[in-house]
């Protein structure tokens, strides 16, 4: 039986030899995600098939590369070689041409505060996102809110995860679906006459 002092300095070994592997990593995509190798074309014509098969209450996650992997039927994932405002672009042009359903736009209230001089590249990365969001309306949640109602929907509802290779924090964009020809208004004026 090895001594625990051998099982302790093996630990540390292991740990050590693992970050410096994580460390080199850092940075780069090639051998980080597995990635859906075609042209934007061909990316673009997966998530619109995989738009068509959605419905009310189901999600949509443009997400960064490091999102947890999400676990369960109804799960669909997509890991493509562009960026998330790029992804989100294509995202809004399917909803728009299916119109079956429309999106609720969140994004991580976290996002709101990274400071370029601690995460270069996010002004930029914010304002090609709000250039895909083009004047629609979006919500800010705290990320953790925003995980607590995905845990919730993926029990009942199918959920898009399409992964980028947009490297920030916070820059996953949430889209909770709704139908595209019947609005929360129209269903509150439904259901008032049908109540008198």
């Amino acid at each position: 039986m090895p001594s625990p002092f051998l099982c302790i300095i093996s630990c540390i070994l292991i740990t050590v030899s693992c970050s410096t592997e994580s460390k080199s990593k850092k940075g780069k995509l090639k051998g980080f995600a597995k990635k859906f190798d075609s042209s934007k074309s061909e990316w673009a014509k997966t998530v619109n098939q995989e738009i068509l098969k959605l419905g009310n209450f189901n999600w949509i996650i443009i997400a960064e590369p490091s999102f947890s992997a999400l676990n369960r039927r109804g799960i669909t994932t997509i890991t493509v070689d562009a960026t998330s405002p790029e992804v989100l672009k294509q995202v809004f042009s399917s909803l728009e041409s299916n119109g079956h359903v429309d999106g609720k736009i969140y994004f991580s209230k976290e996002s709101r505060f990274l400071k370029e001089s601690d995460t270069p590249g996010i002004s930029f990365f914010k304002l090609k996102r709000n250039k895909a969001i083009n004047g629609r309306k979006a919500r800010a949640l705290d990320h953790l809110a925003l995980e607590m109602l995905i845990i919730e929907a993926k029990e009942k509802y199918n959920i898009l995860l399409i992964k980028t290779n947009t490297l920030l924090p916070y820059s996953s964009v949430f889209l909770e679906l709704e139908s595209g020809y019947w609005d929360g208004e129209s269903e509150t004026a439904l259901r008032k006459r049908m109540k008198r």
